[in-house]
């Protein structure tokens, strides 16, 4: 058994690795309070850890048993009436289907079965599928991703979607090339802060604190972020992957607070690894108080096991934080896997 485990966290090491050697797609932009000519960077905010550390994370590795699938319940996806209120759905991960008047978005889009470069092998295999398959999917206006981890990036399911659909990709700066060297037709990189008109709507490109990479040597060589939808008289926050930070006091101090925003849950222990870029239950919540939002999804927990806590331990610490900040449930919520909420 000793054997096998110490195999099991080599090969673990060496996939790793793996993954982590692509090259960097970066270009150069104007300095700026986030970017020093050559890396992005989170500013008055944590820097990466080293390799050590993260070779310390694998090998002390004792994370919970996650089941091999889960099943997902048949929900049917509603579509939105034309120009009446809207819809937003729960697909998987940090996917959102979101229907508003005359526009429909994506976020993060991933449909593949492995969040990796290769898809035949690696260790990180979802054990759910997509609550709502790519193929019933409405057409598609917008497709917004915040940072290019393989969990929220995923080339394959946004070359399907561009063949699909032909929708306008919002991405940050340095991920532009990336994506049209892969046949996307329609890519535009924004910056901390700059806005997209989209037919009625305003979308902008929110400062989080977060960290990019796609190999070992293109670390930080592109930005990350949330988005800000904005189409009078509705407002959605989408934090993409985030730390707890005050960021979220100065988007709403710019932009207002979101009737909607949706926050991630999962994929923060152990902390002492994860705290700096990736929220906790409690502190999702503090960022909810803090965007002063009508009403919170979570996500980004129960697809993928990237970090050392059981599936359902979001949800159980979700229950508490509301209990402990005394909201109400019904202020933050998760759905389910395609799971739709209207409005």
């Amino acid at each position: 058994m000793r054997r096998k485990l110490i195999i099991n966290k080599t090969n673990g090491l060496i996939l790793m690795l793996l993954f982590l050697s692509y090259h960097s797609w970066g270009k150069s932009y104007s300095k700026s309070d986030h970017y020093d000519g050559e890396h992005f960077f989170n500013p008055d905010g944590p820097g990466l850890k080293g390799l050590l550390e993260v070779i310390t994370w694998k090998w002390n590795a004792t994370p919970a048993k996650w089941p091999e699938t889960i099943p997902n319940k048949n929900y049917k996806l509603p579509l939105l009436e034309q120009g009446k209120g809207g819809i937003v759905t729960f697909i998987n991960h940090a996917t959102f289907l979101i229907q508003l008047p005359n526009l429909t978005l994506l976020t993060d889009p991933i449909f593949s079965q492995r969040a990796g470069p290769f898809q035949r092998f690696g260790p990180v295999k979802r054990v759910r599928e997509p609550g709502v398959a790519l193929d019933i999917l409405p057409p598609i206006d917008v497709v917004v991703i915040s940072h290019n981890h393989y969990d929220h990036m995923d080339m394959e399911s946004l070359k399907t979607i561009d063949a699909k659909f032909k929708p306008l990709f919002l991405v940050p700066l340095g991920e532009e090339k990336r994506l049209k060297e892969a046949g996307l037709q329609n890519v535009q990189e924004m910056d901390w802060w700059a806005e997209q008109k989209v037919k009625e709507a305003r979308i902008t490109f929110t400062p989080v604190q977060h960290w990019s990479a796609r190999g070992i040597f293109d670390k930080n060589e592109s930005l990350w972020g949330g988005y800000f939808i904005d189409l009078p008289p509705i407002k959605i926050y989408f934090a993409g992957d985030t730390g707890y930070t005050p960021f979220f006091l100065q988007t709403k101090s710019r932009l207002g607070a979101p009737d909607i925003a949706l926050l991630p849950i999962g994929a923060f222990e152990p902390r002492w690894f994860m705290k700096d870029h990736h929220m906790d239950p409690k502190e999702a919540v503090m960022a909810h108080i803090d965007l002063g939002s009508d009403l919170s999804f979570g996500m980004h927990f129960g697809t993928f096991p990237l970090t050392y806590e059981a599936h359902d331990q979001p949800l159980k610490d979700l229950s508490a934080a509301r209990k402990f900040f005394k909201l109400e449930d019904d202020k933050f919520r998760v759905l389910d896997f395609g799971q739709s909420y209207s409005f």
